[in-house]
Order: C-alpha cells, then sequence, then structure tokens
C-alpha cells in the first residue's frame, strides 16, 4: 500500500506503526519488535511521524476516519446534505436507524491513531531518540500531541453528549495517554475530563516553541494547533477563550483568506492560492492508494460515486443571493442522464474536492480539516454570544459575507444573530463535516423534513429521524459491540438507549 506521505522511506523496524491494524490495543508491531524498541533513533520517530499523520485518513478495512466517514458523518446527519439514495456508503449516517449491532463504526481508527501518537510522546519522554537536535524531537513531540489532542476530541464529539448539554458531567470516552497492553480494560471519563486533557495537551504543544511558525502544508504547526484549539474553545462554551485564539490567528498567522476571484479554483490543490487559507490537511498523493474509490472526493463527484448530494432546502438557502460565489462550488449532473433527469439543473454536487481539469482525477485531492474561514466564523460566533463584542462579531462575519458576495450590504453590528452567524457556517463549511457538530453544541433541532410537502430530495425516514435534537439517543454512537464485548467496563457505560 503506497503511503500518503512519501517523503520518508518506511523503515522494517517501524512496520508495526504504520500498518493497517485494527486493534487499537495491540501493541507489537506486524514484525513482531516489541514496542520498547520500535523507535530507537530519530529515523524511526520521522517514520513513526508519517504513520501518524497517515493513520488520520483510516485504514483499508474502515474508511472511518479523515478519508471519508468523518466528513460525510458531519455533514448528512444535519439538514444541508443528504445520501442521495439508499445503500450508498452514507445512508447509514444519514438514515439514523442503526442499532447497536449494525452502527457505524468510528472508534477503531481513531485510537489506532492514538496509539502511534503515544509510541512517539512515550519513547522521547524515556529518551529513546538521543541522535537528534533539541528542536527536531520536539518539533515530532509537539505535532504527536497536537494529533493526540484531535483524536480524543474528535472521539467525545461523536460517542458522547455535548459538553455545552451539561458541563461535560456526562461519560465521555476513555482517555489514553500511552499504549496499553492487550489486556487493559480502561473506562469513560466525563466529557469535562477529555476536554482538560484535549486543552492541556495544545496548550503544551502550543507553549514548547517547537511548532513552525510558517506554513507546513501537510503537517501541523503553530497556528493549526490554535485552529484547533479555538474550535474545542468553541466547542466546549469558552467564548473568551475561543475569541482571543481565533483572533491572534486572524492577526498574526501568515494565511489570509481567499478572495472573491480565488475561490472557486482555489480548492483545486494544485492552484497557487490552495494554501492561502488552508491551516492543515492531510496530504494524499497516490491515486492507487486504498482511497482511490472510497476517499470523499469519490463520494461526492458526480463520476464518482455520486453518494451524498446537498439537500433541496440548503440550495434554495444559497440560491437567495445569486451572486453568492459559493453556488460555483455546487454542480448540477451533466453527464448521468439519469440524474439529470431526475434533478434537472439544480445544483447538488459539492465540488470542493474537484477533478483535476486536464486528467479528470479526483483521487488525488487532500483532505482539509483547518481552514482560515472557520477561524473567522468561530471569532464571529464567540463575540456574538459574548453579548459585548458586537463589533468584533460584525467584523468577522462580514469578512465572509463580503468575501462570497463583494456586493452585498454589510451587516450592522446591531443586527448581527447568533442564528444568522450559523446561517453563514451552514452555507460555507457544506461539505467539510461541520454542521451536525454545529448544531449539537448549539442545542439547535435538526429539521430534514416534516411531511410530503417538503421532503424535497429527501428519501423516506424513520419519522424520529426527520427532525431531532441532541436529546435523540442515535445522535450519539453506541460504542461498538466489538469493545463492549471485551470490555465489562465499557459495556456497563454503554449509552443511553443501546
Amino acid at each position: 500500500m503506497k503511503k500518503i506521505y512519501k517523503s520518508i522511506a518506511l523503515t522494517v523496524t517501524i512496520l508495526g506503526l504504520v500498518s493497517c491494524g485494527n486493534d487499537w490495543l495491540d501493541t507489537k508491531p506486524a514484525d513482531g519488535i516489541p514496542t520498547s524498541e520500535a523507535i530507537t533513533n530519530y529515523n524511526d520517530a520521522l517514520t513513526a511521524r508519517t504513520g501518524m499523520y497517515d493513520g488520520l485518513q483510516g485504514n483499508s478495512t474502515y474508511t472511518s476516519y479523515y478519508a471519508a466517514r468523518m466528513f460525510y458523518y458531519g455533514d448528512v446527519r444535519g439538514e444541508d446534505m443528504q445520501a442521495r439514495t439508499q445503500g450508498m456508503r452514507s445512508s447509514s449516517c444519514y438514515e439514523m436507524r442503526y442499532t447497536v449491532d449494525d452502527a457505524p463504526n468510528m472508534w477503531n481508527v481513531p485510537y489506532n491513531v492514538l496509539r502511534r501518537a503515544n509510541r512517539l510522546i512515550q519513547a522521547i519522554d524515556n529518551k529513546k531518540v538521543t541522535d537528534a537536535k533539541e528542536e527536531q524531537i520536539g518539533k515530532i513531540y509537539s505535532e504527536a500531541l497536537v494529533v493526540r489532542a484531535l483524536v480524543h476530541f474528535d472521539l467525545v464529539r461523536i460517542y458522547s453528549m455535548p459538553y455545552t448539554a451539561d458541563n461535560g458531567a456526562s461519560l465521555g470516552i476513555p482517555i489514553i495517554l500511552e499504549p496499553l497492553e492487550k489486556e487493559a480494560l480502561p473506562s469513560r471519563n466525563t466529557v469535562a475530563e477529555v476536554y482538560t486533557q484535549v486543552i492541556k495537551d495544545l496548550n503544551s504543544a502550543i507553549n514548547s516553541t517547537f511548532l513552525a511558525t510558517g506554513k507546513t502544508q501537510g503537517y501541523i504547526n503553530l497556528w493549526s494547533a490554535k485552529a484547533l484549539l479555538a474550535r474545542v474553545y468553541l466547542t466546549k462554551g469558552d467564548n473568551v477563550n475561543a475569541l482571543a485564539t481565533a483572533e491572534d490567528i486572524i492577526k498574526n498567522s501568515p494565511y489570509k483568506l481567499w478572495t472573491t476571484e480565488e475561490y472557486v479554483d482555489a480548492w483545486q490543490k494544485e492552484n497557487g492560492s490552495h494554501t492561502n487559507e488552508m491551516i492543515f490537511e492531510v496530504l494524499n498523493n497516490s491515486n492507487d492508494d486504498w482511497t482511490d474509490r472510497e476517499g470523499i472526493a469519490y463520494l461526492l463527484n458526480e463520476d464518482g460515486y455520486a453518494d451524498a448530494i446537498v439537500t433541496k432546502s440548503f440550495t434554495e438557502m444559497l440560491s437567495k443571493d445569486p451572486k453568492d460565489i459559493r453556488l460555483d462550488v455546487i454542480l448540477p449532473a451533466l453527464s448521468d442522464a439519469g440524474l439529470i433527469k431526475q434533478y434537472g439543473k439544480a445544483k447538488i454536487f459539492i465540488n470542493k474536492f474537484p477533478a483535476d481539469p486536464k486528467s479528470g482525477e479526483m483521487r488525488l485531492n487532500s483532505l482539509p480539516l483547518l481552514r482560515l474561514s472557520e477561524v473567522y466564523l468561530n471569532a464571529a460566533e464567540a463575540a456574538v454570544k459574548l453579548g459585548n463584542s458586537q463589533d468584533k462579531a460584525a467584523l468577522y462575519l462580514n469578512a465572509i459575507v463580503q468575501r462570497a458576495n463583494p456586493d452585498a450590504v454589510a451587516i450592522e453590528a446591531a443586527n448581527v444573530t447568533l442564528e444568522r452567524i450559523l446561517i453563514e457556517r451552514r452555507k460555507e463549511l457544506i461539505g467539510e463535516g461541520q454542521r451536525f457538530f454545529d448544531a449539537m453544541r448549539n442545542n439547535e433541532t435538526i429539521t430534514r423534513y416534516t411531511d410530503s410537502k417538503d421532503q424535497g430530495y429527501h428519501y423516506s425516514l424513520n419519522v424520529e429521524s426527520r427532525k431531532f435534537d441532541r436529546k435523540y439517543f442515535r445522535a450519539i454512537l453506541p460504542i461498538p459491540v466489538t469493545e463492549t464485548n471485551v470490555n465489562a467496563n465499557l459495556k456497563a457505560q454503554q449509552n443511553p438507549g443501546y
């Protein structure tokens, strides 16, 4: 299997770190070398770093992290995107009919990435790497802390109630800070404890001074750590720190918003303006990697699987301003006669993972995790929630609104509302896996449709999945039965309703 990050050769001694094993408690590399000997020098650490980043997409058995599912999970569970029809890869997440036995699994792969990050952290803590400069090893260590924070944060959002529901008092996920033995039986920490650890790891990395301050495409730098921290603070409801962190990035980072003229073409990763506002993305440079037809680009493209589309209600919402440049990153069906007949000229396919204009190749798209536009919207949301920062809320909201349409009338500070900002988030971040999580932390009700009059493109859903809020038990996933069957502690802590 060709690896996404090919700049560092994979060595035999570290095969276990980059293999596609699914057992997140496994502590032995595939070649049988003990974990304590797996990372013994700087080259080993670099290779382990490659495996850690590569793991963020998933593996050949589970496309259940950022290769695909993390994106469509966050979108089709909202009201702006849907599985096109039954039997699609995104259908289970969209329909929300699942039981504990057949729910989407988004547990194994993230914990596997945690294992990789923790092996790096442990090896460096144990002074196994002695042939590198302090800044070299410190950089890898800090990146591993950020990855560990990202994974814990993602898992707690998927498997637990939002922090804002009860100030983090409910059950979260197990915090894992070291490679575990196979016989380990961890229990769930509280949501608050998970957030405390996530914030601790991020601040440790940020304050280390080892993270790069310039653009580092495909690798974590100071600004991606801060962008993730701003997202974490906002999700926690800590609006003071969310605003301060977001403003730091806006004012001091080397990233700039794409201009209106750049916006559509900038999604093509080979475009010169692509990295202007793309703070962190997982790179994909191999068209015969296992993600070739399972990755999010193939799922969202008409000439791929045409798996997920935007809803009719979203198209109508975005089309209220015909000059909105974001309409140009949503395409109608152009080649499939059946789809053209069904949807006509309606724009339904998100083109944020575009095919190469020359070759038609769509499998080489990278995976955007953190973008400057989100940071602006985070700042606007945090400011409006504070109640005494309406001017800032208007400033950061208008930057996105008037980038989408320079002729749009600026929103006055007195008229900025949380509802207006959340609508802008939906327009700007469609297809980037954000909407469902935004709705849950803000206690919004998600309404797909209520009856045949407003059904739009939606196919038949269970009544309870047509309109729901965060009290609906399927709004959080069950811990997989593969885990609860072998861990009595987790079995006793299964999510309610399952």
